[in-house]
């Protein structure tokens, strides 16, 4: 029995996949969506988008006024600000 046991755990021995070496990375660091209130078109709206971004959509008639992690704390600010979304404004 004693043999029977060490002729198959040779015999899994041979048959196992060796293993493959990897280097390990260091998990990034995700940067939460911003979502900033921003005057374009003389409207004040809340996006996503970044400020380059932003200028090609809308053209360059666009400033930036303030960014939140959360899209309610912006429409907030919008809201307390300037009226809300859509609100007149200027550059």
């Amino acid at each position: 029995m004693r043999h029977a046991i060490i002729f198959v755990l040779s015999i899994l021995s041979i048959l196992s996949i060796p293993s493959v070496s990897m280097p390990v990375q260091k998990a990034e660091a995700l940067e939460p969506e911003r979502y900033t209130v921003y005057c374009a078109d003389d409207r004040i709206g809340v996006s996503f988008w970044d400020i380059e971004q932003m200028k090609v959509r809308a053209g360059s008639n666009v400033c930036q006024f303030q960014s939140y992690t959360s899209y309610s704390s912006a429409l907030n600010f919008a809201q307390k600000n300037f009226g809300g979304e859509g609100a007149t404004c200027s550059c």
